[in-house]
């Protein structure tokens, strides 16, 4: 194989790289195999595979460190494809019949009265509370649908988005460039750094586990960031990922834990009480990497930046937003399957499928039939899913900076520049089909899970040679844990 094999793979592996400061003959580790694709007008499965290759080049760099010269990366485009899959996770219970499917019930679109589209996000109790609020409904699918179409789409989109409802109108990939907010996204790199303090840290990665020792401070939420922490827990790290008691994501059965939550552990604290805040100072001072992924601007007015940078000199520190960290929508609050909407890749989706409905099966992002009246997006939650391996390489790309020169950083990424990306690539040509959800290959080991199943695990889809990757914990439910490290340095 060479560098010419799968080209579009390449071509975004390249441009994540580049954008991390990675030295570009690094690239040459890398091989791609496995053929076939999600079905999608978009390169789906290359953006997958190019993205576990941008964490596994990372870590093959970091472990370079210590005098072994780095590694090859493998990546398994296929298998990539099957980690892409809804509900999150590589585990499947050796009984096929336990495995559970995910709610669709309040990840929905509405029409609009000038016939348009809205996507509305209201899986977790507040963010519904605050639409039927600011629409006067009750809270259930049929209300919101009756008031929704009363009103144009830009009005009761930018209506809903002040009252704090996560909703989002769909429109075209052309209007989305000529948008200011698309305009803005596409001049951000696809990870933004900024180095920080030198710190005085005696971290070194150990070959064959190289995070071992490392403390990871978890703020993230759905699936991006949690996505990102799990790997770092499966290269070895400690991973401490912190709720607020009684949040959307710790009560319900979000709180139940999942295989999000592989290898982590999962403690309660307030941050906005001062108990809280001075404890998190604490588990910030002992922390190595801070991963975060709350609202615009949430942890800020509780934690100043500039607070962590001097609670923590040369802290590794990465943060994901929705929509891009520069213009008017910088601050507003989004997820995966808004930004298809609104970047276009929903529109176009919808329009392709109609396009061939016999041979191009009408699936949304959860994997459900839909009728030919209703929009499409993606097979995938991709960008979630690749923004997630992409923090991971930039949260160890920020570890090798911090090994060779001392420096702390700052990297910022956003679901709507991995859109950028994708859309950028263009339409792909059809290749054979990758079904999901897969059905192996497998890690030749029965696991048990958080809950008391025995599981089965598909084979990491990436692989750095000499380094395996694997969780030392089940997942576990939110607050399971006490809000203190257990490594000691």
């Amino acid at each position: 194989m060479n560098g010419t094999d799968f080209p579009v793979a390449r071509s975004f592996l390249a441009e994540v790289w580049d954008s991390l400061g990675g030295e570009k003959d690094a690239l040459d580790r890398v091989r791609f195999a496995g053929h076939g694709a999600l079905r999608s007008p978009f390169a789906v499965t290359d953006l997958a595979a190019a993205s576990f290759a941008a964490a596994g080049l990372a870590l093959s760099e970091l472990v370079g460190t210590t005098g072994a010269g780095g590694p090859e990366v493998g990546v398994d485009r296929v298998l990539a494809s099957g980690w892409f899959d809804l509900p999150v996770g590589p585990s499947r219970p050796l009984d096929p019949s336990a495995r559970q499917g995910v709610p669709h019930t309040w990840m929905c679109e509405f029409q609009t009265a000038d016939d348009r589209w809205l996507r509305v996000q209201a899986t977790f109790p507040t963010l519904r509370a605050r639409i039927a609020r600011a629409l006067g409904t009750a809270e259930d699918t049929a209300s919101f649908e009756a008031e929704i179409r009363r009103h144009p789409a830009e009005d009761i989109e930018r209506f809903l988005v002040d009252a704090g409802a996560a909703v989002a109108v769909s429109r075209s990939a052309e209007e989305w460039r000529g948008h200011p907010q698309g305009r803005a996204v596409a001049t951000e790199p696809v990870v933004s750094v900024a180095t920080g303090e030198v710190g005085e840290d005696t971290w070194k990665p150990t070959p064959g586990r190289p995070l071992a020792g490392l403390r990871v401070l978890d703020l993230t939420r759905v699936i991006s960031g949690p996505m990102a922490t799990r790997f770092l827990a499966a290269c070895g790290a400690e991973v401490l990922r912190l709720d607020r008691p009684g949040s959307d994501e710790s009560s319900g059965v979000f709180g139940r834990g999942s295989d999000i939550m592989l290898g982590k552990r999962w403690a309660l604290l307030d941050v906005r009480t001062p108990d809280g805040r001075e404890r998190f100072l604490e588990l910030l001072a002992e922390a190595d990497v801070l991963v975060h992924g709350y609202r615009p601007g949430g942890l800020d007015s509780m934690v100043a930046p500039e607070v962590r940078a001097a609670v923590r000199p040369g802290l590794v520190e990465v943060a994901l937003n929705a929509y891009g960290w520069t213009g008017p929508w910088k601050d507003r609050r989004g997820f995966d399957t808004l930004v298809q909407y609104s970047s276009g890749l929903a529109d176009a989706t919808t329009a392709w499928a109609l396009a061939d409905p016999e041979h191009r099966t009408p699936i949304n992002a959860l994997g459900r039939l839909v009728d030919a009246d209703r929009p499409r997006h993606l097979p995938v939650e991709a960008l979630d899913f690749a923004t997630g391996y992409q923090i991971a390489a930039a949260a160890i790309r920020g570890l090798t900076r911090r090994v060779t020169t001392g420096e702390g950083s700052v990297s910022r990424l956003s679901l709507a520049r991995t859109a950028a990306m994708l859309i950028g690539a263009g339409h792909v040509t059809e290749e054979p089909e990758i079904r999901l959800p897969l059905d192996g290959p497998y890690e030749d080991r029965v696991h048990v899970s958080g809950d008391g199943r025995p599981v089965k695990r598909l084979l990491f889809p990436v692989v750095v040679e000499g380094t395996p990757l694997f969780w030392e914990r089940p997942f576990e439910a939110a607050g399971s844990s006490a809000p203190q490290w257990c490594a000691t340095g």
